[in-house]
C-alpha cells in the first residue's frame, strides 16, 4: 500500500514482523493460504463486529488482517510494500464509525476533501417504517430543495453568514441544519452515482439493492423491496483497491433481531466472501454450480493450474471489476427468483381475466413505479461503466502518444509537451483483462437487466389497456344480457298477443259469435295462430339478426346442449 518497495529477499513473515512500532499489527496479519486461518477469517467476514479488513495478495502469498485502527493503517501506508504481494485491498464497513481511518487512507492517495466528506457522512437519522414516513421525509427533502430557489438576496445573506464561520465543523453543522446531507441524497435518489478521477485514483460511487430471502424489507409502495446500500470503490495507482460500504444497521437505528442481522449481512457481504475465497489457495470450484460464482483474482505459478492466464499485474484491475460486478444479485433479477416482477405480472393477468376491476390498475401503477426505479438504478451502472471505459480509452491514447514516431529534431520539444500532459492526466489505467470484463458487463446490463425491465414495463402497459378493455367488454356483455332478456320478453308478448286477441274475440257477447263456435274450433284456432306467430317471429329474427345465438351471446338451448356434451365427455374419460 506504499509507493516504494521492500527488498525482494524479505519473506512475508519477516515483512509483517518488521512493524516494531505497532506490536498489535504484527499479530493481526495471517496467511489465508493456511486452512485454519482461511476458515477462521471467512467466518469473521459474516460477523457484525467486523468493521474492516485488509487483504494483501500476490502470486505466492495471501495475507489478511481485520479490525485495524487508524494507527495501523498509518503504519501500512508509510511502510514500503512487500514486492511479493503487490495487490492490496482495504474493505471498510460502517464508515460513520471509522471517519479517521477513511481520512487517513484517502488523504494518502490525494482524494479531495469533498469526496472525503461524502464518504464520512453520517447515515439517515431514523429508519423508515412505512409509507407515511417515506412521504414525510420526501416532503422535507423537497422543501430543502425549494429553499435553494429563494430570492437572490436571501442566498447572499446565507453565504455571508456561512463565510463568517471559520471552523469547518461549524460550517458543516450549519449546512446540515437545512436538512440535506449526502446520506439523504443517496437514500432518496437511488440512481444517484458518482465517478471521480484524480492523479492517483479512480473513484466510483453507486447504490446497490439486495433482496434478502425470508426477510421482508419494504421501502414503500413506489420503491422495490430490499436493502439499499451505498458503496464507494477506489482504485489507486499502486494497485490498492479500497471498498467502503454503507452500514446496513447504523447504531442510530432501532435494534434488529439477531437472525435478521445475520441474514442481511450474509447477503450484503456475499460478494466480498466470494472474492476473499478466490484470493486463497484453499478455495476451489468443486462442481459446475460453484464454478459459476467462483471469482479468481490471483495468479498461479503452477503450470497445471487453470489460472496461469491471470498475471500478477491483473490483480488490482480484476479486483476492482469483481467488487463492482455483483453477478449473483444481478442474476436474481434475470431469473425472477428474488425480484418476482414477472410472476406478479402473471398473477395480475390471471386476476384480470377472472374478474377485471379498476383496483388492478392501481396495483399496476405502483408496480410500474417500482420497475422505473429499478431501471434507473441499472442505468446508473451503465453510466458508470461508460465513463470508466471512456477514461480508459483516453488514458490509452495518452500512453500511445508518449511514444510517437517523429523526426529526431522534434524529440526534445515533444518530450516536454508529454511530461506536462502526464502531470495533468487523471485516473488510473486498468489492464486489458479488466477492461474486457467491464465491456462484457456493460453488454450484460443492456442485454439482460435493462431489456428484462423494459419488457416488464411494456407488459405492464399492455395489461393496463387489457384491464380497461376487459372492463368495457364486461359492461358490454352485461348490456347484451339485458338486451337479450328484453328481447325475450318482447317475443313472449308478441307470441301471446294474437292468441289473447283471439280469446277475447271468442268471449264476446255479440250475436252470431256467442254459442256458435265449439271448444274444438277454439283450440284449433289457438294452435294455428300460435304456429303462425312463431313463424313470423323466426322470420323477423333472421331478417333483423336478433335471433338467439347470432350476435354475441349464446342461446339457452345451445348452452344446455354444450354443457351436456362436456359432462358426458368428462364422464367417458373417467370410465376409460
Amino acid at each position: 500500500m506504499a509507493s516504494s518497495s521492500a527488498s525482494s529477499d524479505q519473506n512475508p513473515y519477516e515483512y509483517y514482523a518488521s512493524f516494531t512500532n505497532g506490536p498489535a499489527l504484527q499479530g493481526k496479519f495471517r496467511d489465508i493460504d493456511e486452512e485454519t486461518c482461511f476458515y477462521a477469517y471467512n467466518r469473521r467476514l459474516r460477523d457484525a463486529q467486523t468493521q474492516n479488513f485488509v487483504l494483501d495478495f500476490g502470486n505466492d502469498d495471501a495475507w489478511c488482517a481485520m479490525n485495524l485502527s487508524q494507527e495501523d493503517f498509518g503504519l501500512l501506508l508509510r511502510k514500503p510494500i512487500l514486492i511479493l504481494t503487490t495487490s492490496g485491498r482495504s474493505n471498510i464497513w460502517a464508515p460513520e464509525e471509522q471517519k479517521d481511518v477513511i481520512k487517513e487512507i484517502t488523504s494518502y492517495y490525494g482524494v479531495s476533501e469533498r469526496l472525503q466528506g461524502m464518504m464520512c457522512t453520517d447515515p439517515v437519522a431514523a429508519p423508515l417504517k412505512g409509507p407515511a414516513q417515506v412521504q414525510s421525509l420526501r416532503a422535507s427533502f423537497h422543501r430543502s430543495i425549494d429553499r435553494s430557489h429563494r430570492p437572490r438576496m436571501e442566498d447572499l445573506e446565507e453565504a455571508v453568514s456561512l463565510k463568517n464561520l471559520s471552523d469547518p465543523d461549524d460550517i458543516q453543522k450549519a449546512a446540515s441544519f437545512r436538512g440535506l446531507t449526502f446520506a439523504h441524497v443517496t437514500n432518496q435518489i437511488w440512481h444517484f452515482c458518482s465517478v471521480d478521477h484524480g492523479p492517483r485514483y479512480t473513484c466510483v460511487g453507486y447504490n446497490s439493492l439486495y433482496v434478502i430471502p425470508n426477510v421482508g424489507i419494504s421501502n414503500g409502495r413506489d420503491l422495490p423491496s430490499g436493502k439499499r446500500l451505498w458503496s464507494w470503490l477506489i482504485l489507486c495507482d499502486d494497485g490498492t483497491v479500497i471498498s467502503i460500504q454503507e452500514n446496513p444497521y447504523a447504531r442510530i437505528s432501532e435494534p434488529r433481531p439477531e437472525s435478521e442481522v445475520k441474514s442481511v449481512l450474509g447477503v450484503v457481504r456475499r460478494n466480498v466472501q466470494m472474492i476473499f475465497s478466490g484470493a486463497s489457495k484453499q478455495h476451489s470450484a468443486s462442481s459446475e454450480s460453484d464454478s459459476l460464482v467462483t471469482i479468481r483474482v490471483r495468479a498461479s505459478n503452477d503450470p497445471r493450474s487453470d489460472h496461469v492466464s491471470i498475471h500478477q499485474d491483473d490483480g488490482p484491475g480484476l479486483l476492482f471489476y469483481y467488487i463492482f460486478d455483483d453477478w449473483v444479485t444481478s442474476y436474481a433479477l434475470i431469473a425472477k427468483r428474488e425480484h418476482k416482477y414477472g410472476v406478479l405480472l402473471d398473477r395480475l393477468r390471471e386476476d384480470m381475466l377472472n374478474k377485471p376491476v379498476v383496483d388492478l390498475v392501481n396495483e399496476l401503477h405502483w408496480l410500474g413505479r417500482r420497475l422505473a426505479v429499478l431501471r434507473r438504478l441499472y442505468q446508473s451502472y451503465e453510466l458508470i461503466l461508460t465513463r470508466v471505459l471512456q477514461r480508459q480509452r483516453l488514458l490509452g491514447d495518452e500512453a500511445r502518444s508518449r511514444h510517437p514516431r517523429m523526426p529526431p529534431g522534434l524529440i526534445i520539444h515533444r518530450e516536454s509537451e508529454l511530461s506536462s500532459n502526464c502531470e495533468n492526466s487523471v485516473g488510473v489505467r486498468l489492464n486489458s483483462a479488466a477492461v474486457a470484463r467491464f465491456e462484457r458487463l456493460l453488454d450484460r446490463i443492456k442485454l439482460y437487466c435493462l431489456s428484462e425491465i423494459d419488457a416488464c414495463l411494456t407488459e405492464k402497459e399492455s395489461l393496463t389497456f387489457l384491464n380497461f378493455n376487459l372492463i368495457a367488454l364486461k359492461d358490454s356483455q352485461a348490456v347484451e344480457k339485458l338486451t337479450r332478456i328484453t328481447i325475450l320478453l318482447a317475443k313472449i308478448t308478441i307470441l301471446f298477443l294474437p292468441v289473447s286477441l283471439m280469446t277475447a274475440y271468442f268471449s264476446t257477447e255479440l250475436s252470431g259469435v256467442k254459442g256458435v263456435y265449439t271448444q274444438t274450433e277454439y283450440w284449433i284456432s289457438f294452435a294455428v295462430i300460435m304456429v303462425l306467430s312463431l313463424l313470423v317471429l323466426v322470420l323477423f329474427g333472421y331478417a333483423s339478426g336478433t335471433i338467439e345465438g347470432r350476435p354475441i351471446y349464446q342461446s339457452l338451448s345451445r348452452t344446455f346442449i354444450s354443457s351436456s356434451k362436456d359432462k358426458l365427455g368428462h364422464q367417458r374419460k373417467h370410465v376409460d
